[in-house]
């Protein structure tokens, strides 16, 4: 078994450690690139959202590496993403592809369940194995959402731009090849006191800008053209409201936030309207009230769920008088344009602080 997996943020580290772990062979996809969109492009239909026509991409380039297996999540409900699996798999096979794709619905409360199917596919590993790869991955996760949230307030104080980037780039890859806990914890705890260590000069005026919308244009920077790093360079400190831990923790344990979720957006939306459309708009409310300058929310064309949070937060901005911008992508999405955007943004918030 040759297995591989969509890239979107950190989970590429969390997969490989956790299949290494228990001994199968991990393909991973190439880096999302133009080459990757191109493919996706290609063999998906049109109006299908860009998240997916990636996916694709990777796939298609994971398989002419050698993978004869992809890992895809599922999932219930409003969102069409609970069909991509099904949908990538057609396409892969019509495309002459031979492979076995194994889909996996999150766990919504049902750990048990959730590691039961998942051993189901791989009968011959042993579960004490598989749980000690398992947390090493989770604690591997954590730490990269840890290490990236830390970066996008301190890199917007830095003394030479590039240097925290290329610093958070170095520690990232030293996690990927940790092999336990207390590797993982040292490893943090490194990287984050070098990254303070570079980022050490404090602005008199720091904007605060959060970002909102579909998790997978949040998490995945060759996809949102890294607009944190565009953000943080231009002096703001962003806050990103969606991270896989967050996503998978909350998804496996029913936590508390999904209440915060629909606390929040009381009087906005009242029902969860499929894929991260409560979430937006909840976090868009909870970032008004926090006071910051900005919110800026990401999505990618033809998404349902956060086509109907863009109307109901165009509200939330003129009720707590909080500038709001949504960025659209899709495979026509060029650079110059959203810099030039999210520049004009910037300026805004600073003429709002009176400079």
């Amino acid at each position: 078994m040759k297995i591989t997996y969509p890239h979107m943020g950190s989970l590429n580290m969390i997969l490989k450690t956790m299949f290494e772990g228990i001994g199968i062979e991990v393909i991973d996809p190439p880096p999302s690139s133009n080459k990757t969109l191109t493919l996706g492009v290609r063999n998906s239909h049109e109006f299908v959202c860009l998240p997916f026509k990636i996916n694709v991409g990777n796939f298609i380039e994971a398989l002419e590496k050698g993978a004869d297996t992809i890992v895809m999540l599922g999932g219930i409900g409003p969102c069409r993403f609970g069909y991509y699996g099904q949908v990538q798999r057609e396409i892969l096979k019509d495309l002459g592809y031979n492979f076995e794709m194994i889909i996996l619905d999150p766990p919504h409360g049902r750990v048990k369940d959730f590691l039961k199917e998942l051993a189901s596919h791989f009968p011959n590993v042993d579960w004490k194995v598989a749980l000690k790869s398992f947390m090493l991955a989770v604690k591997k996760m954590i730490a990269a959402d840890k290490l990236e949230k830390f970066l996008l307030i301190q890199r917007a104080h830095e003394d030479a731009p590039g240097i925290t980037t290329k610093i958070y780039e170095e520690y990232i890859k030293k996690l990927e090849k940790a092999q336990n806990a207390r590797e993982v914890n040292q490893i943090l705890s490194e990287g984050m006191n070098k990254i303070k260590q570079n980022a050490n000069v404090k602005r008199k005026i720091q904007l605060r800008v959060a970002l909102v919308g579909e998790i997978y244009m949040l998490l995945e920077p060759s996809t949102n053209m890294n607009i944190g790093k565009t953000l943080n360079e231009l002096g703001v400190e962003v806050t990103k409201t969606e991270y896989l831990s967050d996503y998978l923790i909350n998804s496996a344990f029913k936590l508390p936030q999904r209440l915060e979720f629909k606390k929040n957006a009381r009087g906005y939306l009242e029902r969860d309207i499929g894929g991260h459309g409560l979430n937006t708009v909840a976090n868009t409310v909870k970032y008004a009230k926090l006071k910051y300058d900005g919110v800026i929310h990401i999505l990618p064309f033809t998404c349902t769920p956060e086509i109907i949070a863009q109307g109901i937060i165009a509200k939330v901005s003129r009720d707590y008088d909080i500038p709001v911008m949504s960025l659209v992508y899709d495979e026509n999405t060029g650079q110059a344009g959203y810099q030039t955007r999210i520049e004009a943004f910037v300026d805004l918030l600073y003429k709002r602080r009176g400079l």
